[in-house]
C-alpha cells in the first residue's frame, strides 16, 4: 500500500525559494495530496475488492456479473421511510424492505460512479491558482534571493549582490512591483473562491446531502442513543441515508414467453465505508480551508490599506532595526515595493537581510533616493 503514495512525495517538499504563504500551500500541496490519496483509494480494488456486488435468490444464477454491472450502471436505490425504524423488524436494512405504499419515496444512488472522477478534477481545479501564480511570478524571487537563505555569509554578498539588491529596488525597479503584488491577492482569491465553489459542487454532486453532512455526522454522533427494542426509534445515521451500504436495485428482463419480468436484488457498496469517511473528512477540511483562506485575504487586504502594519511586518523579519529606519523605507516604497521587499526577508538569511534594509536607509539619508 505505501508503494501507492510513493508519487506524491514530489509535493511534500519544500522549495527553495518561497514565493507563497502557509495558507497558500494548504490548497495546493495538503489539499491536492489529500484529494490524489482518496481517488486511490476509490480506485484501487485490492483493498475492497468490486465496488458493487447483488445477491441473487440462487446460486445456480449465471448473470450474476451482469446484474452487478447493470445496477452499477443503473444506480440502486433506498426506500426514505425504510430509514426510521429498528433493523430486523421494520425493515431488512436501513432504508432496504418492502414498499409501503406504490408512491414510496425512493433515494436514487448514482454518484458512487464518478466519485474518483469528481476528486481527481477538485484537485486539478486545487492546483490552478497556484499554477497561474508560478506563471505570473516568473523565477523572480528566486533570481533576487537564491543562495541567501543559509546561515553563512558568503563573501559574493559582501562584495556584489548586496549592492545588485539595492539597485533592483531603489533605483530601476521603485514603484513598478504593484501589479506583481495584486496579481498574489488576486491568485489567494481564487483560491477562496474555489474552495466555496468545491462546497456546492460537492452538495450539488451529492443531491443536497453535503452541505450539512459533517454537522449532522457530528450531531447524530453526540445524541444519546434510544435503546433498539424500543418502539419510537426515530434517529437515522446520515452516513446511512446518504452512503448506504446495502441498497435495493431492481432488474427488468424478458422471460422465456417474451413477457416482462422484474428481478429484485439487494446489493452491497463496499465502497460506501471509504466514502462516507471521505466526505465527512472532506467537509470539515473546507470549512477550514475557506475560514483560512478567508482570514489570510483580509490579513493582505489590510495590509494594502495600513501603511504601520506593513513596517511590523518588516521589523519582525529585521532583527534589531530601529522603528525609524524601517518606516523611512516603508514610506517611500509602494506596497508592490514593499511585498518584494517582505519576500525577500522570508528567503534572507535575516542577518543579510539586516544588510539590506540598513543600506537602502543610507541610500535614503544621503540623497541616493529622495523621499
Amino acid at each position: 500500500m505505501i508503494d501507492l503514495f510513493m508519487p506524491f512525495r514530489s509535493f511534500l517538499k519544500f522549495e527553495n525559494v518561497c514565493i507563497d504563504n502557509n495558507v497558500f500551500r494548504m490548497h495546493y500541496k495538503l489539499t491536492v495530496i489529500i484529494l490524489l490519496v482518496f481517488t486511490l483509494l476509490v480506485t484501487s480494488k485490492q483493498f475492497f475488492g468490486e465496488p458493487i456486488h447483488c445477491m441473487s435468490d440462487s446460486d445456480k444464477d449465471i448473470d450474476k456479473d451482469a446484474i452487478n454491472s447493470y445496477c452499477w450502471i443503473y444506480g440502486t436505490y433506498t426506500l426514505k421511510s425504510r430509514l426510521i425504524g429498528v433493523e430486523g423488524k421494520h425493515m431488512a436494512y436501513a432504508g432496504v424492505g418492502p414498499n409501503i405504499a406504490d408512491d414510496d419515496e425512493q433515494i436514487r444512488h448514482t454518484y458512487y460512479q464518478w466519485v474518483c472522477f469528481v476528486l481527481l478534477g477538485q484537485s486539478v481545479m486545487f492546483y490552478a491558482p497556484r499554477y497561474l501564480w508560478k506563471i505570473w511570478e516568473g523565477g523572480r524571487l528566486k533570481a533576487l534571493a537564491a543562495d541567501l537563505s543559509g546561515p553563512m555569509v558568503t563573501k559574493d554578498w559582501s562584495e556584489f549582490r548586496r549592492s545588485e539588491l539595492v539597485s533592483y529596488l531603489s533605483y530601476r525597479n521603485v514603484y513598478t512591483h504593484n501589479v506583481y503584488a495584486l496579481r498574489f491577492i488576486f491568485c489567494e482569491l481564487l483560491n477562496l473562491v474555489n474552495v466555496v465553489g468545491q462546497i456546492f459542487l460537492l452538495d450539488l454532486f451529492l443531491g443536497g446531502a453535503f452541505r450539512n453532512y459533517g454537522a449532522a455526522v457530528a450531531a447524530f454522533t453526540h445524541i444519546p442513543r434510544v435503546p433498539s427494542n424500543t418502539e419510537d426509534f426515530t434517529q437515522v445515521n446520515p452516513m446511512d441515508k446518504y452512503f448506504p451500504k446495502l441498497t435495493k436495485c431492481w432488474l427488468r428482463s424478458y422471460g422465456p414467453s417474451g413477457s416482462i419480468q422484474l428481478k429484485d436484488r439487494l446489493c452491497v457498496l463496499p465502497l460506501n465505508i471509504v466514502n462516507e469517511k471521505i466526505f465527512i473528512i472532506l467537509w470539515f477540511w473546507l470549512i477550514v480551508l475557506t475560514l483560512a483562506s478567508t482570514l489570510i485575504l483580509l490579513f493582505h487586504i489590510t495590509l494594502l490599506m495600513f501603511q504601520s502594519l506593513r513596517i511590523r511586518m518588516i521589523m519582525g523579519q529585521a532583527r534589531h532595526v530601529r522603528r525609524s529606519v524601517v518606516s523611512r523605507i516603508v514610506r517611500y516604497f509602494g506596497f508592490g515595493d514593499w511585498f518584494i521587499l517582505y519576500f525577500l526577508g522570508k528567503n534572507m538569511n535575516p542577518l543579510l537581510f539586516r544588510e539590506l534594509i540598513m543600506e537602502l536607509d543610507k541610500h535614503l539619508k544621503y540623497g541616493t533616493l529622495t523621499v
